[in-house]
């Protein structure tokens, strides 16, 4: 495909030594700034990481205020951040603490930058917190899809340099489709204080079964004394968010309409808007794949595998274990959902998993619609 040999001498036999090669041109994808031969003198592989520069010609520019948008990947380390911009080829490193975080966010433009990064075991809320605070619009991308993306390249060397490039383009691609759905502040204050009740509650369970059991009674006065300390916490967080929620109109529409739901009560309206703050804006098929509830068909030639489910956000099953249960037994729809699929031999946690799959894409259906007429009102209004 590179080059080729000319039909010169081939009566009577051409050696590989007679052969007459002739030049021609040799393409290159874009982004690509050079060629070397990795397989002999045949074989011509691209020499470069596919992910090394961006592809100007190629990206699409989005008018905001007269600018383009930009992303930015950042690859969040537990000590240091790693920075790529579109339009630059240097990778910029921060120190993952205040002042080192505050002087990244200072050099983005709120209009023009869109930073993407990935979860990274809560070092990335530093992070979230600046851009929050500066106004500065940043996605968190699932890692599974990067993953992908990164297959996809080709792409089998992984260092922060790489990876923080990778998130760049992998941003890019979701925006040029539509696809890049910006965080809020609000999701993540909600996801923080629904977990510190969370650990408060599993803390407060196991203090007061070791009340029940305590030996003697300068133990059993302590456990005491810890269990109205962790009531007040639970109190105060609980308090926390009754205001957040009741300060944004969006969570606080999306709560009334999951408690509207036959088995759906505060409790795990607040639970689900906390794992999952893509109700109501993801598809059917995402949200369940995001809650871990999707069913995996394995199917190749002759073979079928019995279906499983492709693991997701375990909490999501958690919090819907009971409201699924209270449901099959209170709701006419669900209830005849469920013994239609135990007529048809369907095991008990099979069935329960597929009830919490169809409540789960009910109540996104709902959310999703109380949203699209809620939206023009605000507009509206303003």
């Amino acid at each position: 495909m590179l080059a080729t040999a000319s039909e010169e001498g081939a009566a009577g036999g051409t050696s590989w030594s007679r052969r007459v090669f002739t030049t021609v041109p040799i393409w290159r994808p874009a982004g690509f700034f050079r060629v070397r031969s990795t397989n002999g003198r045949w074989g011509f592989t691209p020499g470069c990481n596919q992910v090394l520069g961006p592809d100007p010609p190629k990206m699409r520019e989005v008018g905001m205020n007269g600018k383009s948008l930009r992303v930015i990947g950042v690859d969040v380390g537990k000590r240091a951040v790693d920075v790529a911009r579109e339009g630059a080829r240097a990778i910029e490193r921060a120190v993952n603490d205040v002042v080192g975080i505050a002087r990244l966010v200072r050099s983005l433009d709120r209009e023009q930058d869109i930073v993407v990064f990935e979860r990274s075991g809560g070092y990335e809320r530093l992070l979230e917190a600046h851009l929050a605070a500066a106004g500065v619009r940043w996605a968190l991308v699932h890692s599974k899809r990067v993953k992908a993306f990164r297959v996809a390249k080709g792409i089998k060397a992984k260092t922060d340099a790489i990876d923080c490039r990778l998130l760049r383009d992998f941003g890019r691609d979701q925006l040029n489709e539509g696809k890049l759905r910006l965080a809020r502040l609000e999701d993540v204050t909600l996801a923080a204080l629904v977990a510190r009740l969370r650990q408060l509650n599993g803390v407060l369970h196991a203090e007061r079964c070791r009340h029940e059991t305590a030996a003697i009674d300068v133990v059993r006065a302590s456990v005491t004394r810890t269990i109205a300390m962790l009531e007040a916490e639970l109190a105060v967080i609980e308090t926390a968010i009754d205001q957040h929620i009741a300060a944004d109109p969006e969570l606080r529409l999306k709560e009334e309409v999951m408690c509207e739901r036959i088995g759906v009560g505060e409790a795990t309206a607040r639970g689900l808007l906390a794992v999952l703050p893509q109700l109501g804006r993801a598809t059917n098929k995402e949200i369940v794949a995001l809650g871990g509830i999707a069913p995996r068909v394995h199917q190749s030639g002759g073979t079928q595998k019995k279906r499983g489910v492709e693991p997701g956000r375990f909490a999501v099953k958690v919090i819907l274990y009971y409201p699924a249960r209270s449901a099959m037994r209170f709701d006419p729809e669900i209830k005849v959902f469920a013994q239609r699929l135990r007529g048809r031999g369907k095991l008990d946690r099979v069935v329960l998993v597929a009830v919490m799959r169809k409540m789960l894409v009910k109540l996104n259906a709902a959310l999703r619609d109380a949203l699209a007429r809620a939206e023009p009102a605000a507009q509206a209004a303003v």
